[in-house]
């Protein structure tokens, strides 16, 4: 019996091959099913702009992220369009999307394994244990535990590239019949890793890097072989990327996806940055890690897998300085990583098969990888990032926010501006700003402030979180401005808002207030403290409702907070002027008192109105500018059972409010002395 680099070349029919890589797999696929319960339910908020994209689509809106007046807006928020179109696929069958994206994420894991399992074509017990190595490491690591069930493409990218990297591997051992280096099948071979182009930007360089492996593997053969047999490889990748910058020109009107424009930040200072997550991300997998090193040196010393060596190291290598230069990942579990996971784990499986010895091989195979494993779990675990993962349920607190939104503005359709662009637009159907400008092309294409890097106190520097543009933003008039992420922030954290805190028109034109929901059901089970604090724009469609003989200011206004200037002046450098500095101490002070005190509050009644919370004998007041003439004036709901007065710029009488002039009236609402209040609205109906 003759042996290729990877195993035994006996003849095995197809239901006995299936059955031996079924074997192979099963033990990483119970240990793969394990991991990921263990950081369940986290999903990441990132999830939620493509699963806003794949609902947009299923409604017919296209592949967009938001209406702007009604017209859907073409920027292309999200990095993974053919994870969009399998989830959107999932959808289509009425599969609730939240739950398509974890099954998704399960089966792409679950393909990935079998694909790394076969890649060693398994044919018997002994031959099992060694094909079983692949997809243990695979499934011991930190991106198959927190990003399988997560709700981004990570399993995806996996899947494609333990195919296409598996495929080579069997490729190559076929290589004496000649059939693996025919035209037809080389483009074959190459079309896993044309769908990675489609699921995500950066995926060409794993096409480029592995034909780059299989054109030096093939130069004993000569130049215009080896660039014959790259570029057969490599032409469905070709292709992929040439048709997605067609459609990306076609249908969003740029050569790029907008999150490129956010988070491409090729600069020297991104390199240390890198490097360190790069370093931590290698010791963070140790056990994948250790037996990447001692497989690669065997395949290198032995005859029989030297020359493939390339098509799986070359790619790892150029990956890990791809990562080095864009300055690492900011996410917890390696997301990134999830495609390297793959050659790493190959390189570690194919190097068992220098060992001669059979029995030396199984042994060492066994044992290697159950203490690889072990030692990938424990370290994964106990990471400070993972247990991060773990406990992050603000992405729930943004779908209680949104849902809450939803309804309250969905009928009259106020747009929202966010930093966390995933969870709360998604669950509140609203219109949307994205603030740090991954689904907004003006954001993304700003320049990077120059303060930035003056500035820094404060300021969260991870990668696509730098860009911002607070004139735009004012400009565009959001109705509803929530900071950083759920439940939120009454201060600001990111560019946009930190610039515009300093804007006279969101001084003039924004009041904050407070939404309690109480201890809502975050997720089944757990109750959580949920206050969130929102910007309203007064005279939009989440504040006043004006017509030419009735007025209709909602009760929240009331008592709500009104900024006199900014409060933390990130933007500008320390004037070094005690008087100006004391300013911004007495706003702050005056910001972090209202926040405090949390009163008066605002909650949701019963069909879903936002109503303002008064507490006994508790009073609120609101400066409202009104045309001069009289006025019925009402409280709903007639329950309410709301007082309310004028305390400057009118006379109010027996429900009727007369206006002599256009100076601003200063109406108090009051709660009677005998229970508390819950107005909804406050309406002023023109008698004449």
């Amino acid at each position: 019996m003759n042996e290729t680099p990877h195993g035994p070349t006996t003849s095995t029919s197809g239901k006995a091959a299936w059955r031996w890589i079924a074997i192979a797999v099963l033990p990483a696929v119970l240990l793969a099913a394990w991991q990921a319960a263990w950081p369940y339910p986290f999903f990441s908020d990132d999830s939620f702009i493509s699963l806003r994209y794949t609902e947009r689509l299923l409604q017919g809106d296209g592949l967009t992220w938001t209406d702007v007046d009604g017209v859907p807006q073409r920027v292309e928020g999200y990095s993974n369009l053919l994870w969009v179109l399998l989830t959107a696929a999932f959808g289509a069958a009425g599969i609730e999307l939240v739950f398509a994206a974890r099954l998704l994420g399960a089966l792409a894991t679950l393909a990935g394994l079998w694909f790394l399992a076969a890649a060693l074509r398994p044919r018997d017990v002994r031959s099992a244990i060694v094909a079983g190595v692949a997809p243990l490491l695979a499934a011991s690591t930190q991106p198959v535990m927190i990003w399988t069930l997560a709700g981004l493409e990570g399993p995806l990218v996996m899947a494609l590239l333990a195919w296409g990297f598996g495929g080579l591997l069997r490729h190559y051992s076929n290589r004496d019949a000649g059939r693996s280096w025919l035209p037809r099948t080389l483009f074959v071979a190459g079309v896993p890793f044309a769908l990675a182009c489609w699921t995500r930007p950066d995926g060409p360089l794993w096409a480029f890097t592995a034909g780059t492996g299989l054109a030096a593997m093939s130069i004993s053969s000569g130049l215009t072989t080896a660039c014959r047999r790259a570029f057969w490889f490599g032409l469905p990748a070709l292709l992929a990327v040439v048709s997605q910058v067609v459609f990306r020109l076609s249908y969003y009107g740029d050569y790029l996806p907008n999150t490129a424009h956010v988070k491409a930040e090729f600069d020297p200072d991104s390199f240390p940055a890198g490097y360190a997550f790069v370093e931590a991300a290698i010791t963070a997998m140790p056990g994948l890690s250790g037996l990447l090193a001692v497989g690669s040196v065997l395949c290198l010393l032995h005859s029989r897998t030297r020359t493939f060596t390339a098509v799986l190291l070359l790619p790892v290598i150029a990956w890990l300085c791809y990562l080095t230069a864009i300055g690492g990942d900011h996410f917890p579990g390696l997301r990134l990583m999830h495609g390297v996971v793959v050659p790493m784990a190959l390189l570690a499986a194919v190097g068992l098969h220098a060992i001669r010895n059979q029995h030396l091989r199984v042994g060492f195979a066994a044992l290697g990888a159950l203490l690889a494993c072990y030692w990938n779990v424990d370290v994964a675990r106990h990471d400070a990032r993972s247990r991060e993962a773990r406990n992050e349920i603000w992405e729930w607190h943004g779908k209680v926010l949104g849902e809450t939104l939803g309804r309250a503005f969905g009928e009259r359709q106020a747009r929202i501006a966010v930093d966390a662009a995933g969870a709360l637009p998604y669950y509140s159907k609203l219109p949307a700003l994205d603030m740090l400008g991954l689904c907004d092309h003006t954001i993304a294409t700003t320049p990077f402030p120059s303060w930035i890097d003056t500035v820094r106190v404060g300021i969260p520097k991870p990668p696509g979180h730098m860009r911002g543009n607070g004139t735009y933003v004012i400009e565009q008039k959001p109705d509803v401005i929530t900071y950083n992420r759920a439940p939120g922030m009454p201060l600001p954290v990111f560019v946009s808002a930190c610039e515009f805190e300093a804007d006279p028109r969101f001084h003039e034109r924004y009041r904050c207030i407070l939404v309690d929901l109480d201890n809502p059901e975050i997720l089944p089970g757990m109750r959580q403290e949920h206050v969130a604090p929102l910007w309203i724009r007064t005279e939009g469609r989440a504040g006043i409702e004006r017509s030419a003989d009735r007025v209709i200011v909602p009760a929240y206004l009331f008592g709500s907070f009104q900024a006199k200037g900014p409060a933390i002046n990130r933007h500008q450098p320390p004037t070094g002027d005690p008087a100006i500095d004391d300013v911004f101490k007495k706003n702050l002070s005056a910001m972090t008192a209202f926040w405090t005190q949390r009163s008066p509050t605002v909650v949701p009644t019963d069909d879903g109105a936002l109503a303002l919370s008064l507490a006994k004998n508790q009073t609120a007041t609101l400066q409202l500018s009104l045309p001069a003439g009289t006025w019925r004036l009402t409280i709903e709901p007639k329950n309410s059972r709301g007082n309310i007065r004028v305390t400057a710029g009118g006379q109010l009488s027996t429900g009727v409010l007369t206006v002599v002039d256009a100076t601003p009236v200063t109406l108090e609402l009051a709660a009677p002395s005998d229970s508390g209040s819950q107005p909804v609205r406050i309406m002023l109906d023109r008698t004449r």
